[in-house]
């Protein structure tokens, strides 16, 4: 049985209402508790959470703004997030199961390009706001393969190439 314990959700310097309402919907409730979720801590950036509508035992605490999050990453036993690039690469560093919710109501929107290729790659999982609920329900760690950090010397060697050097 799939059991992530300690949860962090962080929705990055924005609103993502689509996310926070997610969070707070009763299919979410009910997976969270399927996978034994015990204290789900949310970083909602500028926007409120309200208080859950549904009966739960699980801790929750909420919070805007910390100079870091780095230390609710390490923490975390599953990180839910937006499809920030850097949130993304942070959490795949840390090695912690990651599944990215993108934010489907943005136009021109390049994050989903991110999550899709990271997807493809195997190292998160992806899904919408609407879900998010199965697919925590049927998020399965061990399909995931192992984040491999890029040389950034490939860049440069490819620069010097063009460059002519």
């Amino acid at each position: 049985m799939r059991s992530f314990p300690n949860i962090f959700v962080t929705v990055g310097t924005t609103q993502f209402s689509g996310l926070i309402n997610a969070l707070n919907s009763q299919e979410m409730a009910t997976a969270l508790e399927d996978v034994n979720c015990r204290k789900l801590t949310i970083q909602c950036g500028d926007q409120d959470v309200p208080a859950s509508k549904h009966p739960s035992s699980i801790e929750r605490i909420t919070y805007n703004y910390l100079p870091s999050i780095l230390d609710d990453i390490r923490k975390a036993d599953l990180v839910i997030s937006h499809a920030g690039a850097g949130t993304c690469i942070d959490v795949l560093k840390h090695r912690k199961p990651l599944i990215v919710v993108v934010n489907d109501t943005l136009m021109h929107n390049h994050q989903i390009e991110l999550a899709q290729q990271l997807g493809e790659e195997g190292v998160l999982v992806h899904c919408t706001p609407a879900t998010l609920p199965e697919t925590l329900k049927h998020f399965d760690t061990a399909k995931l393969k192992d984040y491999k950090r890029g040389d950034p010397m490939n860049f440069v060697r490819e620069l010097d190439k063009l460059m002519g050097f």
